[in-house]
């Protein structure tokens, strides 16, 4: 969540701007970089120290607003030395989009992101690993199957071509109706 939407003086005055989409966008590059250890969703060990882990943890909006502030403010020794040796290179490039969120390392400030500015600095990091960095590519899943757009109800029923291969299809989304609260029937298997 952008640091303006856990502010509470912004508490019904929080309008939400395409550089809180941008913050948002950095805050999920820093958990994933410092919850994996490489490509391909490798997790890091239980025991290791994350202090990016309390932004995950924490249920008061304000405590967590001025959690991710502070690592953010103080990102080499709070974030930059929690980074697995993966994704060090990386590390430079995310410590600039910060820069370009709060230019005066201030996060309790407006986010001044820009698309532009991000997508130079990420431009800047494909080229740089693209051309210096000989790196093994991940093993990620194949897509077995191309979508093509459906001239029939296929979209409105995302699962139907599953539900001619399973047989039990009580587990599968279902399109809402109201019917009386007598006749529903609870889709968890109570005897199991």
């Amino acid at each position: 969540m952008p640091l303006a939407s856990l502010d509470k003086e912004n508490c019904g005055k929080y309008i939400h701007s395409p550089a809180h989409d941008l913050e948002s966008l950095l805050h999920t590059a820093l958990g994933i970089v410092t919850f994996t250890t490489g490509p391909c969703g490798q997790i890091r060990a239980r025991t290791d120290h994350v202090p990016l882990a309390r932004w995950y943890n924490e249920t008061d909006r304000e405590q967590l607003r001025k959690d991710k502030a502070i690592d953010l403010i103080s990102y080499e020794k709070e974030i930059h030395n929690h980074i697995p040796d993966y994704w060090k290179p990386f590390s430079p490039y995310l410590c600039c989009l910060v820069h370009t969120t709060w230019p005066k390392l201030n996060p309790f400030s407006d986010s001044v992101a820009t698309h532009d500015t991000f997508r130079e600095i990420l431009k800047e990091a494909v080229t740089h690993f693209t051309t210096n960095l000989q790196e093994t590519p991940g093993n990620y899943a194949q897509v077995t199957r191309k979508r093509s757009r459906s001239t029939g109800d296929e979209g409105r029923y995302p699962y139907k071509h599953l539900r001619e291969e399973v047989s039990d299809t009580a587990h599968l989304p279902q399109l809402s109706f109201i019917k009386p609260l007598s006749e529903w029937t609870d889709s968890v298997n109570v005897d199991a």
